[in-house]
């Protein structure tokens, strides 16, 4: 774990962000679950650092996100859960268990813009039931 600490310190020194304790226990409860929302963020933090807020959690997310360190996975009908920023990749998320699993990004996608439109992005993300749940 000291390794990630040390890759943790360095990529909020990069983004030029303060390397706080808090910051970098974020971002190994990321690397640990995969997918987190805020709560189970908070739940996890808590156990190492008592008295920090939600409020404080929020705020920090909401820095390491417009830093480009981590990215929100937004979820129809659930919570937004939140990732260490990595290469592109699509999402399967489980309707039963609300597990997110990382997958490639479809090799193609067979979609018609109307006339003009330029493409910039797309994010593909599939609902259904994971196979521990089927």
């Amino acid at each position: 774990m000291q390794n990630k600490y040390i890759e943790f310190t360095n990529i909020l020194k990069n983004k030029e962000l303060k390397s706080t304790p808090q910051r970098v226990a974020m971002l190994g409860i990321l690397e640990q679950k995969g997918h987190a929302d805020i709560e189970t963020i908070y739940d996890e933090i808590k156990k190492d650092f008592v008295s920090i807020s939600l409020a404080t959690v929020y705020k920090n997310v909401n820095t390491l996100l417009d830093a480009g360190i981590i990215q929100e996975i937004k979820i129809p009908q659930r919570k937004s859960r939140y990732e260490i920023a990595k290469h592109k990749h699509s999402h399967f998320v489980c309707e039963k268990c609300g597990e997110v699993y990382d997958i490639d990004e479809p090799k193609r996608l067979d979609v018609e813009l109307p006339e003009g439109f330029e493409p910039k992005e797309s994010s593909v993300m599939i609902m259904g039931v994971c196979k521990k749940c089927h």
